[in-house]
């Protein structure tokens, strides 16, 4: 009995000692993420669940949008109008130079062709597009429904070797396509939702939890008080209109399968296992796009006003990608070039048509052609919802707000005419201003030294110096610059 005994209170001991050293390792914040969480995720999966309150998405801007386009009035005097108070300067994207060296332009195709899966390869859709991964054999649950069942497929998919084997082939499916962090995670659920159509959200959200956090990522999986399986994701830029909850002071976004009603989250809350808080848990996501390098398909454009002409083709394959996706700051609106090449030939565009006007003839110019050539609507009137477009998306869709034309404006402002200028909210309003080469009478403000002046693509007749009315004391917000020397980190 005495040996039992001491020999049982050695095993206890040994146990103890191990999972103390283990836990220790992880608290010390080991640089390997694998040692750190990957190899023992099954562990923390099978262990304590905390509960976290769901906070409502946040909005970027709660005053409603003009609904009929704002213009000058036929009396409105000439501008001479006070400086605005000094501008506010959140949080928002990098600045960034226009592409030297676009990739040539693919070949144009009205319709992607559907892959052809060869031998050992398997093809799925990404947003209408065929992708081809290597083919990996591995099973995923019918549906999880607790957290040991979680637990379960984390070990079966590693100890079918399925990160090893498949996140290679992804990574490079990712550098050839130029999708970002969130394409990424996007990528993966449809090459999941592809490859297993008959299984559970729980699983198969499961399965993308255990891809995106072999890869790197810090990807959460979670389960609303119904146990509704939920994927949480940590971001860089926040995302407005969505869900999300804090955990050791980080927020993290909540993705649920498609259909599900986000209002009961604020009744349910949301469970999701406790990690060491001091471990290296992987990277949060980007939002900002690069080039996309997906295939061609042509939709022209034809506007002209004035002087200022401006043609081309915009990639139709683009637009259900930019379509739906989140809604972020307007500074990473405005650092994002998903189709550099059409970029590059527009900037051109305007170089040579005003580039070369004296002085600040090419602003106004400008900002008459942004007046002329375009539809106005809000988003809710013409989306459905909150829809700030990227720059490929204002020659693509017939009509627009604010928001979009301050982003297309600013941009041409910098590239094509070397102004500096900025992107500036109101409440309701999103704007530009822009620094010249000599000051006019009208509405400015001082910025690091510089005056930039009022310059509103949306104010319908209006001259650079004019601000609307409503807007005279009001005290703006910069959302981006567009300068060499700006600070946009």
């Amino acid at each position: 009995m005495a040996v039992m005994l001491t020999s049982s209170a050695a095993m206890a001991q040994e146990k103890r000692k191990s999972f103390d050293e283990f836990r220790k390792e992880i608290l010390n914040g080991y640089s390997d993420f694998r040692k750190t969480i990957l190899d023992h995720y099954a562990d923390f999966l099978n262990g304590e669940w905390h509960e976290y309150e769901s906070l409502n998405g946040e909005r970027r801007d709660k005053t409603p949008k003009p609904s009929r386009v704002p213009s000058v009035e036929p009396s409105t005097p000439a501008p001479s109008q006070p400086v605005l108070p000094q501008p506010t300067v959140p949080d928002h994207g990098k600045h960034t130079q226009e592409p030297k060296n676009p990739s040539p332009l693919p070949e144009s195709s009205a319709k992607p062709a559907p892959a052809v899966a060869r031998q050992g390869e398997e093809t799925f859709e990404f947003y209408g597009l065929p992708m081809t991964l290597p083919q990996v054999d591995f099973n995923i649950s019918y549906m999880l429904s607790s957290p040991s069942d979680y637990a379960s497929q984390w070990k079966a998919l590693d100890k079918a070797g399925t990160a090893k084997r498949l996140t290679p082939a992804v990574k490079k499916l990712v550098e050839k396509t130029g999708l970002n962090d969130y394409l990424t995670y996007e990528l993966i659920k449809a090459y999941i939702d592809a490859k297993f159509p008959q299984a559970d959200a729980s699983s198969r959200l499961s399965a993308i939890h255990y891809l995106l956090a072999n890869m790197g990522y810090d990807a959460r999986i979670a389960m609303s008080g119904n146990s509704t399986p939920l994927l949480l994701l940590p971001f860089k830029q926040t995302i407005y209109a969505r869900n999300y909850l804090i955990i050791n002071g980080d927020k993290y976004y909540v993705f649920a399968p498609e259909g599900f009603d986000y209002n009961r989250l604020g009744r349910e809350g949301i469970r999701t296992c406790t990690l060491p808080k001091d471990a290296e848990k992987g990277n949060r996501f980007d939002l900002v796009l690069g080039e996309l390098k997906i295939p061609f398909s042509p939709k022209s454009f034809n506007f002209e006003y004035g002087p200022l002409k401006l043609t081309g083709e915009v990639n139709e394959n683009l637009m259900p990608i930019l379509y739906h996706y989140p809604q972020m700051p307007i500074g990473d609106y405005a650092v994002s070039s998903p189709d550099p090449r059409l970029r590059h030939h527009l900037v051109e565009q305007v170089k040579s048509q005003i580039g070369s006007m004296d002085g600040d003839e090419g602003v106004e110019t400008l900002l008459n052609f942004m007046h002329n050539v375009f539809e106005y609507a809000t988003d809710d009137e013409f989306h459905g919802f909150e829809k700030p477009y990227f720059l490929e998306e204002t020659l693509y869709y017939p009509k627009n707000d604010c928001e979009d034309r301050a982003i297309f404006y600013t941009y041409f402002l910098w590239y094509a005419l070397g102004k500096e200028a900025q992107l500036i909210s109101f409440p309701g309003h999103e704007a530009a201003t822009v620094k010249l080469d000599k000051p006019v009478d009208g509405t400015s403000y001082n910025f690091s030294g510089k005056t930039f002046f009022i310059s509103d693509p949306t104010f319908i007749g209006s001259h650079t110096g004019m601000v609307m009315p409503m807007y005279k004391m009001e005290k703006p917000k910069v959302d981006y610059t567009f300068s060499k020397s700006a600070n946009n980190d």
